[in-house]
């Protein structure tokens, strides 16, 4: 509801925010899905915020959004991505490398990404997350791969974001 109050009515996000003041005690922080200690409290103010910034910055556009494209691509089954900054920078599930039985149960290979990629016009895979594929699988594709490797769940250390 204060998404909609935000895109909508024009609220920003702290006024969307507060009009359900009641209710903010029962509304728990999200936590990663992986293992071990979570190392930040994600709340819906925070994705408010993030939802004014991307507003803000042209990155959402109400009018322009392509809610099939999204819905397609967000299943595991199409390759479980999203646009972070559209056009320029996509998240998706770490590929990899299985034989085809566990392939069709647990999402897709590095060489199958190549496929979608190459569509979308994406141009460089940076790997976050402990390596389980060989990046050589995109690059034969040209499709650079960097890897900027850091505990899952976790945010990245300074020498990764500078």
């Amino acid at each position: 509801m204060c998404a909609f109050m935000m895109i909508s009515l024009k609220m920003k996000a702290k006024q969307a925010y507060e009009v359900f003041s009641e209710y903010h005690c029962a509304l728990k922080p999200f936590r990663d899905a992986s293992k071990g200690q979570c190392f930040y409290e994600c709340t819906v103010l925070h994705c408010l915020e993030g939802l004014e910034a991307a507003i803000r910055l042209g990155w959402y556009v109400y009018e322009k959004f392509d809610a099939r494209e999204y819905d397609h691509y967000e299943k595991v089954e199409n390759g479980d991505l999203n646009w972070i900054v559209p056009g320029k920078f996509i998240a998706f599930m770490g590929p990899v490398d299985r034989d085809q039985r566990q392939q069709a149960r647990y999402g897709h290979s590095a060489s199958s990404y190549t496929k979608i990629f190459k569509h979308l016009n994406v141009s460089r895979v940076i790997r976050l997350n402990e390596p389980k594929y060989k990046k050589e699988a995109f690059e034969s594709q040209g499709v650079a791969h960097d890897d900027m490797i850091f505990v899952d769940g976790s945010t990245p250390p300074p020498e990764i974001v500078t």
